[in-house]
């Protein structure tokens, strides 16, 4: 099972992009688990996933979401602003893919 773990303001938003990972990652036979936590939360939980991505409306905080998530080897990336904007859980699921090509079914 593949365990995403979105960083982001306050999730509202998120959560639907949650919901199309979801739906994308069914459609494909694909174990997921995406969690989508704010800024002041993620910390405690980086070590439980596999990759972590960052909504860009938090790009500020990349440095520091990266800088932790180096210390335990997670892979980061920001998400494409035009696939959140778009709420395109395929793309993104992609990203997550592209991230873990030894976990790729």
């Amino acid at each position: 099972m593949l365990q995403v773990l979105i960083v982001c303001s306050w999730g509202m938003s998120t959560s639907l992009l949650v919901e199309s990972m979801l739906e994308a990652a069914k459609a494909r036979q694909i174990e997921l688990e995406v969690e989508a936590l704010s800024a002041g939360e993620y910390a405690g939980r980086v070590d439980e996933c596999d990759v972590v991505l960052i909504a860009p409306q938090i790009r500020h905080l990349r440095k520091s979401i990266e800088k932790l998530a180096m210390e335990v080897s997670k892979p980061v990336a920001l998400i494409e602003p035009f696939h959140y904007a778009t709420m395109n859980g395929e793309a993104v699921l992609d990203q997550v893919l592209s991230l873990l090509p030894d976990k790729a079914p």
